[in-house]
């Protein structure tokens, strides 16, 4: 067998390496920071699910990337993001749009952009880490007072019934454990007007069994709570949980459905 190149097998031998270390980077500010936060210290059961990677401004700033949250999402970010801006519809003329938790990348920056071009009365976005309020504001700051942020936790909304024309979530319940996805859920849906519009970006079970298999990998090392998304927790009949059709859904999925946009404009 024929040996391969020394400077083949120096750039083969960079390659993992590097990859190997992203890899124990992020397994660090993602899984590890959940067994360290729920065994070596105290926290608080409301944040005690979120990753390292959320909580300090410094691992915000280096990790909102484009790059970043296109690789973790198989270059599927801008299709996520543009199908969510576009169930925005049929306008947001003097219409209030909730985005609870913010959302790394450039997600909030278009649902700003859509509101103030068609003359939306606000933005308001929420999340649990004021420093991630923090870092949104900055990124949003060309909007002026069109854009507000609210610290709140998204399984128990401070605003009242039926306040807001849309409400988006973008990948936030793959994070919650099953119980804080369900009040989640329903939080979005207390929230909303007859005649508005929840829509979702999240994981969706694949149709190829090779996706599903490394997907299965990925969650078990990354994202502990996300495999519900594929077992035990279906979006749509949690939005309907009375299966009354007080919702009609529109759902958009991309990547042989490795992800979904979920609409659900709400009836009654």
């Amino acid at each position: 067998m024929t040996a391969l190149p020394e400077n083949l097998m120096l750039i083969i031998t960079t390659i993992v390496a590097v990859l190997a270390s992203i890899g124990v980077f992020f397994l660090i500010l993602t899984r590890l920071s959940l067994v360290f936060q729920s065994s070596v210290v105290k926290s608080d059961p409301d944040t005690a699910h979120i990753y390292w990677i959320y909580k300090s401004p410094f691992w915000i700033k280096l990790t909102d990337r484009m790059f970043v949250v296109s690789s973790i999402l198989l270059g599927q970010y801008s299709k996520l993001v543009n199908t969510v801006v576009k169930r925005l519809n049929p306008s947001l003329e003097g219409k209030r749009v909730l985005q609870i938790s913010c959302a790394f990348g450039n997600v909030s920056e278009k649902i700003a952009e859509s509101c103030a071009r068609q003359n939306a009365e606000e933005f308001v976005l929420t999340d649990i880490m004021q420093s991630e309020l923090d870092n949104a504001e900055r990124k949003l700051k060309r909007f002026g007072k069109l854009c507000s942020y609210s610290k709140q936790d998204a399984t128990k909304l401070q605003f009242e019934d039926q306040s807001f024309d849309y409400v988006v979530a973008f990948f936030l319940p793959h994070e919650l454990p099953f119980d804080k996805k369900v009040a989640h859920i329903n939080e979005a849906k207390r929230v909303l007007k007859p005649g508005g519009k929840v829509v979702f970006g999240e994981f969706h079970k694949p149709r190829l069994k090779i996706l599903e298999f490394f997907g299965r990998i990925y969650f078990k090392i990354f994202e502990p709570y996300a495999t519900e998304m594929w077992d035990s927790f279906d979006l749509a009949e949690m939005i309907d949980d009375k299966k009354d059709d007080s919702f009609k859904f529109e759902k958009d999925t991309f990547l042989f459905d490795n992800f979904q946009v979920l609409a659900a404009k709400r009836l009654v």
